[in-house]
């Protein structure tokens, strides 16, 4: 995986936790900034047609002869990542060389994907099944936008740290304007939006009805009164600053509410994703443990922290 250049820990979280999602017993290694190795059973394709915050993920190879199987036959063309700079490009006939396929810069099916750092990486990779649309379903793109909606990339890698798999249940307990339950909706989870205002719970219908797939509800119900049970994920952002949706309450006294209730709602072995202010703690409990942190800078005075639990 070539990681995208966040300077957060947040890429390869996401990246280690969909490779996880298909094969738990996926190990990594990172040999330097941006570059993660999985040893998985995992389709790295299919990784790539979910991730967010990566560039390109495929199969490493050994030589350029090791794409020959995969690509021969194929719509192919050959890029260069550079991570640190170089004198000189490399030659793609180099690299192409005695692999009968058809070169189509435009719009390739696979891609031979080089990555120079302080080692190289060659990779067959698929860029065309990494275009997820993002522009399209921006905040400002939705039928209802409201100033506190997560913008659609931050709001995939939430639900994919979350492990959520198709099919699963996943529950967003402070709907918003819908931005992380339609992310869930698009991998193909059965998602369940919960939030206790009314123009949200308007408002993320008429969004999920634009960009979504199906989906087994948006409730208007309290949050420290779940209406749900069996639910396989959960991803949600920690609402402030929205007396319409909190009812006044700080997102601390919303975070010691909430967790009682997703104890009883969860599945043993699920996760839990919750963005909050980085002032807000979050503690383990007897029904949580807490995996991994990860903090995001939004400005100098705000930094927002993702931690990622697992209900015991």
């Amino acid at each position: 995986m070539l990681l995208s250049g966040e300077k957060t820990t947040l890429p390869a979280s996401e990246a280690k936790a969909l490779f996880l999602t298909a094969d738990p017993h996926s190990t990594f290694e990172t040999p330097e900034p941006r570059v993660l190795i999985a040893d998985s059973e995992a389709d790295p394709l299919s990784v790539g047609a979910r991730i967010a915050f990566a560039r390109r993920v495929g199969f490493l190879l050994r030589s350029p002869s090791d794409a020959t199987g995969l690509l021969s036959g194929h719509r192919v063309r050959f890029r260069s990542f550079d991570l640190r700079p170089r004198e000189s490009e490399p030659d793609p006939g180099e690299y192409l060389e005695g692999i009968r396929a058809a070169i189509d810069l435009a719009d390739p099916e696979y891609e031979l994907t080089l990555v120079r750092g302080q080692g190289d990486y060659l990779a067959v990779t698929s860029p065309s099944r990494m275009l997820q649309g993002w522009s399209r379903r921006r905040p400002r793109s939705r039928p209802f936008f409201h100033p506190s909606a997560i913008f659609p990339k931050l709001s995939r890698a939430l639900v994919n740290m979350s492990r959520c798999k198709q099919g699963d249940v996943f529950l967003e307990p402070f709907a918003g304007t819908g931005s992380i339950a339609i992310e869930a909706s698009l991998v193909g989870a059965d998602v369940v939006a919960v939030d206790l205002a009314d123009e949200m719970i308007r408002g993320a219908s008429s969004n999920m009805r634009r960009f979504a797939q199906d989906w087994l509800g948006v409730v208007r119900a309290d949050s420290a009164k779940l209406p749900v049970r069996g639910i396989r994920a959960v991803a949600t952002d920690i609402p402030y600053g929205r007396a319409s949706s909190t009812r006044g309450r700080p997102p601390e006294l919303m975070l010691r509410l909430l967790l009682p209730e997703l104890a009883a709602a969860m599945d043993g072995g699920s996760f839990l994703v919750l963005m909050h202010p980085k002032d807000v703690g979050v503690e383990p409990s007897p029904e949580f443990a807490i995996e991994e942190e990860h903090h995001l800078q939004v400005h100098k005075l705000l930094t927002r922290t993702i931690t990622v639990l697992k209900r015991r």
